[in-house]
């Protein structure tokens, strides 16, 4: 009994200290906060770059989607230099200049056979004539080049008709999913692809072969041309107007292409998709921004100094940098550039969400190794110098 007394005077005794040790403890953890107590708050910024369109047409594709990491020169969109608005009279145009051509090209046909016509009779007359050699090969090397330029002629075309279909059955299969188109109309538009694709094939096959026998035509007039001895070129003097025509012919189907051709935009540095603007078959304008691109890691700290308190900064003065979330992080750095004049502060910043404020921007470089996210928002304080 005597035992327990003593021991509960010796709790009554002991209250006391508890109390005082726990009151200094608060105190203490009290003035940490306090030297801890942010002046600012600040948002971190990793540097970001929108992808604008150069020209006014219509995104073909978006091969990426939202927050998705990207290397340097990865494909972000695809678009196509013309307005859905505008396809019906780039259609009716492809095919004009289309029928020139091949209305040209005959004509060029027409005045190679003539000459091979000449070549052939004077050949008759001079068997053994080693000039009658020099023009059949280079009436051959001539027709096979024709022959290149006149399956070209079809087949550059029926590609970018091609690229157009692929592109209205993906804004087709969109419709479907909402509602807004019938089903008929994609099997339609798949339909009309499947045999245009056909096409495009077989004439990709026909130009291969045509290809190899230019290549191979090229060689046996190489051969030809070593084994006989120098002297002037009365053939390329006789086919000079029909070679520069065929000239003429494939820089105009050249410059066809490039009229319809399509703008692949990609990333100009590693870093993460932000924000996505549009989807595939949208219109945009020239300088629309598609999307945006920010680099991973924040680099750099904006914070706006407010009239009562913007004397207590200035350009290199020192600063610490904390953390609002676990875990607990801090770093020392300094303002590297400061604002000219007051600006309207983030709507986010304001104390009162309902009340604007203003201040005078402020720049600090954010140190390696802190980790914090794009847009977070993070405490600054001066430091003692």
């Amino acid at each position: 009994m005597k035992l327990q007394l003593k021991k509960g005077g010796l709790l009554t005794r002991m209250l006391p200290v508890f109390v005082w040790v726990a009151a200094i403890g608060g105190v203490a953890v009290l003035f940490l906060h306090q030297s801890e107590r942010v002046e600012l708050q600040g948002i971190a910024y990793s540097y970001e770059q929108s992808i604008n369109s150069v020209e006014t047409g219509y995104i073909r594709s978006i091969p990426v989607s939202l927050y998705q990491t990207v290397k340097k020169g990865e494909t972000l969109a695809v678009i196509k230099e013309n307005t859905v608005a505008r396809q019906e009279y780039e259609d009716a145009s492809l095919q004009a200049q289309r029928a020139t051509a091949e209305a040209e090209l005959e004509q060029l046909k027409a005045q190679l056979k003539a000459a091979e016509d000449r070549f052939i009779a004077d050949r008759h007359e001079h068997e053994l004539d080693v000039l009658s050699m020099e023009r059949r090969m280079a009436v051959d090397l001539e027709q096979a080049r024709l022959e290149i330029l006149q399956i070209r002629s079809s087949l550059e075309p029926d590609r970018l008709s091609l690229k157009d279909l692929e592109v209205e059955i993906e804004i087709i299969k969109e419709l479907v999913q909402q509602n807004a188109a019938e089903e008929y109309e994609l099997q339609k538009a798949q339909t009309s692809y499947a045999v245009l694709k056909e096409t495009v094939t077989r004439s990709e096959q026909l130009l291969a072969q045509a290809e190899a026998d230019y290549e191979a035509t090229r060689l046996r007039k190489d051969e030809f041309d070593q084994k006989v001895p120098l002297r002037p070129q009365a053939t390329d003097t006789e086919l000079a107007p029909i070679r520069q025509a065929i000239l003429v012919q494939e820089k105009r189907i050249d410059e066809l292409i490039a009229q319809r051709d399509i703008i692949v935009l990609v990333a100009p540095f590693d870093g993460v998709v932000n924000t996505i603007n549009y989807k595939a078959g949208q219109t945009v304008v020239r300088g629309d921004s598609i999307m945006t691109v920010v680099k991973p890691e924040p680099e750099y700290i904006m914070a706006w100094a407010t009239q009562k308190n913007m004397g207590r900064f200035d350009v290199n003065a020192p600063v610490k940098v904390v953390s609002r979330s676990d875990p607990y992080q801090s770093f020392e750095s300094q303002v590297s550039h400061m604002g000219a004049s007051l600006e309207l502060m983030p709507e986010r910043l304001w104390k009162i969400p309902t009340t604007p404020e203003w201040g005078r921007s402020i720049k600090i470089p954010i140190q390696p190794g802190f980790q914090c996210l794009h847009n977070e928002v993070l405490g600054i304080k001066t430091l003692l110098q």
